[in-house]
Parts: structure tokens; C-alpha cells; sequence
């Protein structure tokens, strides 16, 4: 591999993760306070080597806006393209369609599962060394269970063990791996040829004759399969994230492997904490305020074009208010005045948004937002042209897709002091799951 010729990264992201059992890809899904997607990408990125990547995603996610706003937020961060395409519906597809949309200056490409955020920059460059040599390079660990030979699965009936495999020369494979582009692309253009269909790209290298080598993998490259691998990843990324016990961050590409004349923090209430079953909870708010002249009239950060707006101590924004009061709620944590009570003057005109990110800062740390289900009822002023922007807002201030947060508006029709437009009241159900309390 010469220094010179472009290295890009490709990362298929296009699966429905089905084995993960969510309502979301589990590419989306947030540990440890980003997307699975984004820790995974990011380091890749954030490789000197590597100077662009594609991502492919499922039909429809590579224009919402979460996704188009993790692309914006890697590409501004590390200063490097970064590239979105509709995947297909298997990863052999989705590689292949990437492959597409690498520049023509492209040499080598490193092609990395989405859900696989815990690789080292170590795994990546050895991967890369050995490319150099022999064009192909993939990793794996050895295989350390015995492994048996079953027969077929039936519905309702038990499967029988037919002979035991030996070890000896056998791995189990894991990502980044990587490719010369040339000899990639036309391996993928065989496979499509004559309908070959394998699990992963080094399988296409080895079906038409192409040496591929093998680095070391990582035991802890865990690939996030199953529900139970997030509290694993989840614990695994926020042990990374701790640093070491001298205090020292450690960068996304950053080796997380402990230095010369330092030990690494174990956290093992943290580790016990995550493995813990979480608890799913319910939590429910409301808040009113009357409309007066000469005040602002804010609802989820949004300052709308009114002629009068919300009394209170603070912004008086009654749709935070509500959310954070669900939030609390659904912990027992109290209500939102009593965490900031109405008549201290720190936060007298305070933005209730903010005030909403700083209750997550804490409660954040012993749950997860599932969903929150907002209603807003007001005579006047119209606020369906700003539904979006609060659901944005309000996504953002808890670290949650926006897809989480459901906002809607309805009018008392004229019934009572709302209804003749004297106030803006705001009902939130919050549904959260606890990491492990108790």
C-alpha cells in the first residue's frame, strides 16, 4: 500500500437488527450517550488513515433527519466527507452499493460493521499493515467453546448433536476488514453475477481465489447482536469513556489499551448496575400558565411570533415543564420546583430548556428515555407550524432521537379559561426504562 493512495471506510448500516429485538435499527439505538452508529463511525474516522467514509442505511433513514444529522455532526467533527446512501437488503448489498460512491482517487477501502463501536485503532492498523502486503486482510479471534455439529432446527423440537468440530485452524471473524478497492469491487461484481450470496466480504475474496490474511482480532470487538450485548457495549464504552484513574480522556480513536505507569479504573458498580434487569417506569406531567402581554411566548425552546406570552418565574415554557415533571415523576425524584424552586433568582427568566438538559444530566444517569408523548392545548396563537422544531429542541436538550418525542396540539374549543385563550397548558406521558436500580 503506498502512504499516498486514499484509504476510505465503508459501513454497512442498513440492517433492521431483528435479533435485537427493538422497535429501531439497533444502529440508532443510544449507549452511553451516542448511537451505536456514531461511536462506531466515529472512530472510524477519526483514523489518520482513513480520509472519507459512506454509510449505508436503511431505505428512508438516509434523508430523516437523525441521520442527517449524525452525517453533518461526523463529517464537521473530524473535518473529513462523509457519505449517505440507501443500503440494500443484505449486507453484501449494502457493501456493494457504498462501494458506488467512493471517489475515483479511492485505493483501499476498510469496511466495518456498524454495530461493532468497541474496535480499537490498534485492530484497524494491523488490519491495514497486513492489507499492504497481501491486498486482503481480515481479523479474528480464536475459537475457545467447544462446537458442535447439530442437526436442523424443527419448531418444538429439540436439536441433536451429530459429531463435535475441532478447533485447531478455526476463528471466528470479526470487523474492520481490509480491501485493495479494485479487487473488492470485482469480487462483489462476480458474487452478483452468478448470485452468490456470503456473510461477510473476505468470504467473496476467498470464493474466487484471493489470498486473504489474518490479524489478532479483539475479544472485547463485540458485535451488538442481541438485547443483552447493549448493557455490554454499554458498559464497555462508558469504562472507555472514564478514562484512566489519572483522569486523562481518551479520544474516539484512541487506543483505550492502558499506558505504561498507569492502571485502568475497574467499575465494577457501574458493570453490576448495567447487567441488572432494567425496570420499565411511567411517569406523567402537566403545568398552566396565563398569557399576559409584554412577556415572550416559548413552548420546547421555540419562541413563537405572538403578541403576548406565558407568566412565570422562569420562560414560564409549560411544555418543559410538563416533560420534566413525566421525567421526574417516572423516577420519584420530586417535580421541577422543587428542583428550582420559583422563587429563587438564579432563575428568574431562565430557559426552561436548559433547565430540562440539567435535570437529564442527572436523571440520565440511572435511565433511558423510551418515548415521550407531549399534548398542548391552547386557543390561540396556531402551534402546528412549530411542532417540529419543538420536538427537535426537546430531542436534543435529553440526547434522544427525535423520533422519540411526539408532540401534539388541540384546541379546548373555546370551553373555559383556555378556551377563551387566557392560558397554554401542557400534558406529558414519559415512558423510561431504569438501568438496573435497586
Amino acid at each position: 500500500m503506498n502512504m499516498l493512495e486514499s484509504v476510505w471506510a465503508v459501513v454497512p448500516a442498513a440492517g433492521r437488527g431483528v435479533r435485537a429485538g427493538g422497535d429501531i435499527p439497533k444502529q440508532f439505538v443510544e449507549i452511553a450517550g451516542k448511537t451505536i452508529l456514531e461511536w462506531t463511525a466515529s472512530k472510524l474516522i477519526s483514523l489518520p488513515e482513513v480520509s472519507g467514509a459512506v454509510i449505508a442505511l436503511p431505505h428512508g433513514h438516509e434523508t430523516c433527519d437523525l441521520t442527517n444529522g449524525i452525517v453533518r455532526s461526523l463529517a464537521l467533527q473530524h473535518g473529513k466527507p462523509v457519505l449517505a446512501v440507501t443500503g440494500g437488503p443484505t449486507r453484501q448489498e449494502s457493501v456493494g452499493l457504498a462501494l458506488q460512491e467512493l471517489p475515483p482517487d479511492v485505493s483501499w477501502v476498510v469496511v466495518h460493521d456498524a454495530s461493532r463501536p468497541l474496535f480499537s485503532r490498534e485492530l484497524a492498523l494491523r488490519a491495514i499493515q497486513a492489507a499492504r502486503q497481501h491486498s486482503a486482510a481480515i481479523c479474528g479471534i480464536a475459537v475457545t467453546d467447544t462446537v458442535k455439529a447439530v442437526t436442523p432446527p424443527r419448531q418444538g423440537e429439540l436439536r441433536f448433536v451429530h459429531g463435535t468440530l475441532s478447533r485447531d485452524g478455526t476463528i471466528m471473524v470479526q470487523t474492520p476488514q481490509v480491501f485493495r478497492l479494485s479487487l473488492l469491487k470485482q469480487c462483489h461484481e462476480m458474487a452478483r453475477r452468478d448470485g452468490f450470496t456470503g456473510t461477510d466480504d473476505g468470504q467473496l475474496l476467498e470464493r474466487y481465489g484471493h489470498r486473504v490474511a489474518v490479524v489478532e482480532g479483539e475479544r472485547t470487538n463485540v458485535k451488538v447482536t442481541f438485547p443483552e450485548d447493549f448493557a455490554l457495549a454499554s458498559a464497555l464504552l462508558q469504562n472507555q469513556m472514564d478514562g484512566l484513574e489519572t483522569g486523562a480522556e481518551v479520544s474516539p480513536g484512541e487506543s483505550n489499551r492502558p499506558r505504561p505507569g498507569y492502571r485502568r479504573k475497574v467499575r465494577t458498580r457501574r458493570l453490576k448496575r448495567l447487567y441488572q434487569a432494567s425496570v420499565p417506569v411511567t411517569g406523567f406531567g402537566f403545568d398552566v400558565h396565563p398569557l399576559v402581554d409584554g412577556r415572550k411566548c416559548i413552548l420546547g425552546g421555540v419562541e413563537l411570533p405572538w403578541s403576548r406570552g406565558l407568566s412565570g418565574h422562569s420562560d414560564a415554557d409549560v411544555l418543559c415543564h410538563a416533560v420534566a415533571d413525566a421525567i421526574l415523576g417516572a423516577l420519584a425524584m420530586g417535580d421541577i420546583g422543587k428542583w428550582f424552586p420559583p422563587g429563587d433568582p438564579r432563575f428568574r427568566d431562565a430557559r426552561s430548556l436548559g433547565l430540562l438538559s440539567d435535570i437529564w444530566s442527572v436523571a440520565g444517569e440511572s435511565s433511558e428515555i423510551l418515548h415521550l408523548d407531549c399534548t398542548l392545548v391552547a386557543q390561540e396563537p396556531r402551534l402546528s407550524p412549530y411542532i417540529e422544531y419543538m420536538r427537535y429542541n426537546i430531542s436534543q436538550a435529553l440526547s434522544i432521537p427525535v423520533d422519540r418525542v411526539s408532540i401534539k396540539a388541540t384546541s379546548p374549543e373555546g370551553l373555559g379559561s383556555l378556551g377563551q385563550g387566557q392560558g397554554i397548558a401542557a400534558f406529558c406521558v414519559a415512558t423510561l426504562i431504569t438501568k438496573g436500580r435497586g
